[in-house]
This record gives structure tokens, sequence and C-alpha cells, in this order.
């Protein structure tokens, strides 16, 4: 059970990152081959300046309105790669159960800023039109395909896969 758990919020982890970086699909310049292979791998200025010129275009299509801009910015505050944890540092000699707990302690604090990544993006998308909201459910539903696509899926053999 605590398997499933922990590959859920890896889950649910990867669909923040798809969501913030890639629900433009193949018209963001993030998009496709060059982004997989290179989006966390590279300068993390440029990374930033990738992401808000990502930002830029999703606010450009959504077409936010003034009255939906504090939703917006505390949608785009919430995904500031500054909130990102830090991997914990291992020690060369450090024993099984230590290196576990340091990836439950990272993937709390994953979860921690996922839920408000969640919170940020419910209270924008309550201040979407129905049209907005269908479009950024599009870009997200794009996005998660373009990740599947691009990631590499670890599933225990003996594990069953998730019903969805």
């Amino acid at each position: 059970m605590k398997l499933i758990k922990s590959l859920l919020i890896v889950g649910l982890l990867g669909g923040a990152a798809a969501t913030t970086v890639h629900a433009m699909g193949n018209d963001c310049p993030m998009g496709g081959k060059e982004m997989s292979a290179h989006m966390w791998q590279m300068d993390p200025a440029k990374r930033q300046a990738m992401m808000e010129q990502h930002l830029h275009m999703l606010h450009d299509k959504l077409k936010i309105q003034p009255a939906q801009e504090s939703a917006w910015n505390s949608y785009v505050d919430a995904l500031k790669p500054a909130a990102m944890p830090a991997m914990p540092a291992v020690k060369p000699d450090a024993k099984l159960p230590e290196q576990l707990d340091g990836r439950i302690k990272m993937m709390q604090q994953h979860l921690d800023m996922m839920q408000q990544h969640a919170a940020a993006t419910k209270a924008l998308y309550q201040k979407l039109s129905p049209e907005q909201q269908k479009l950024f459910d599009q870009e997200a539903q794009h996005m998660h395909e373009g990740m599947q696509r691009h990631m590499p899926h670890h599933h225990p053999a003996s594990a069953p896969m998730p019903n969805n």
C-alpha cells in the first residue's frame, strides 16, 4: 500500500510539473523531444526563463481577464521553482532505514508543494469561464499525454497496474 501511495505521489508530482511546464504542447518552446531530453538537466536560469515564457503564452491563450489576474498570479506564485525542495543529502555510509526516511521526507515536501499547487490551480479554475476551463483542460491533457510519451515508467513486475 505504501508503494502505491509513493507511486501516486510521484505521479502527482509529474502531473504538476507537466501542467506547469508543458501545457502548451507543441506550440510551447519547451515542448517536444528537446524538452524531454534536457529540461531538468539545463541551467536553472534558462529553465526559469522557459517556464516564464510558457506561462506568458498560457496566459495569452487563456485570455486571462483583469478580474482573473489575482487568481492567475497566485497560480504562478505556487509554481515558482524556488519552492521545489532539494533532494536530501545522503551520507555515504547511510543505512537503508536512514535513506528511506530521507526519501519519505522529500516525498512529503513534494506532496506539500503539490497540495499548494492544486489549491492555486483550483482557485484559478473557479475564476475561469467555461470556455477557458475547457481550453485549460485540453492543454493539461495534451501535456499529460506528452509527458507519458517522454518519461520512463517504472512499474514493479509483481504489482498490478492501477485502474483509473
